[in-house]
């Protein structure tokens, strides 16, 4: 009677051993984490290092239509930005990618979205960050992808005097809000947005054939981000990574970040498109972010 509680508990043993070791070979803990802003959660994935002495952690802001999760990469089970914290981590590099309202879990409906808000949750995320005592770091990073590269670089100029960052990471980025959204809706659109009322939705259909839908304050709100007048007021390092496929974000538009910028700065074109390597496959992810966490770690 005795045998099957102890091949239970054999078999206990033998999981809890497997599961031990395969989070060691991982290289890292991850976990879900949330803040309030405005009276709303914003959710973010957390990934550290096992080592406990981690230094650097990089905040991962995603596009217009993505998550936190990040694009899925194919003919894989992963997701870019998940992708990327793995590898991060096994170098020793933490990172923290959040949602904007509406999408992947944080509240607030995405047709509220603006860039704003999302620079706001971006400020946040830091200050959240600094907080946490736990959190042995030294150097933060703030990585921006599409849309995300303007929310990174308005958030790190205001973040100058407060909690500096230490580099910026723009992933196939847009280089002004006003004129790139202008020119995917078209001017009958902007201009219905923009005298639109305050709770109507306004939509169109992106360049990517993907519905675009949002109210009055995100298309008021375009002509309030310039954001190649803040580069040139960040000081420290500055990294652009372009594809050479990517039809949206051009490598040729992208150095205008280079020219503005008055710091160290460097920009790399690999052979990828906008999603930078999903819509390939796994190996033209890793080169991104192996050449990504190669630059971070140069510093």
């Amino acid at each position: 009677m005795r045998f099957p509680c102890l091949a239970l508990t054999v078999l206990f043993c033998v999981l809890t051993i497997n599961f031990s070791l395969s989070a060691e070979q991982y290289g890292h803990n991850r976990k879900d984490i949330s803040f309030n802003l405005d009276g709303r959660k914003v959710v973010g994935t957390l990934t550290v290092p096992n080592e406990e002495d981690e230094k650097s952690l990089v905040l991962i802001l995603h596009g217009m239509s993505g998550n936190r999760k990040g694009a899925h990469i194919k003919g894989t089970s992963k997701a870019l930005f998940e992708y990327a914290a793995d590898i991060f981590a096994k170098r020793g590099v933490a990172s923290l990618s959040i949602s904007t309202g509406g999408r992947g879990g944080s509240e607030g409906k995405f047709v509220d979205m603006t860039l704003e808000r999302r620079i706001r949750e971006a400020v946040k995320a830091i200050e959240w960050i600094s907080k946490q005592d736990w959190l042995q770091i030294e150097k933060i990073s703030i990585l921006g992808h599409s849309q995300g590269s303007l929310v990174a670089v308005s958030a790190a100029t205001r973040l100058a005097r407060s909690q500096p960052i230490a580099s910026i990471i723009l992933w196939a980025p847009q280089t002004n809000a006003l004129s790139t959204y202008r020119r995917s809706m078209g001017e009958a659109v902007y201009q219905k947005g923009l005298n639109a009322k305050p709770d109507e939705v306004v939509s169109w259909i992106g360049a990517t054939g993907k519905l675009r839908a949002f109210k009055r304050d995100f298309f008021r709100g375009l002509s309030n981000i310039d954001t190649l007048s803040e580069i040139e007021e960040y000081k420290g390092r500055l990294l652009i990574v372009t594809g050479s496929r990517d039809r949206w974000s051009t490598s040729t538009n992208a150095q205008a970040f280079k020219h503005r910028h008055n710091g160290t700065n460097s920009q790399i074109e690999l052979d990828v498109g906008h999603r930078m390597g999903a819509a390939f496959g796994e190996p033209a992810v890793e080169s991104v972010v192996n050449e990504t966490l190669q630059w971070i770690l140069s510093d």
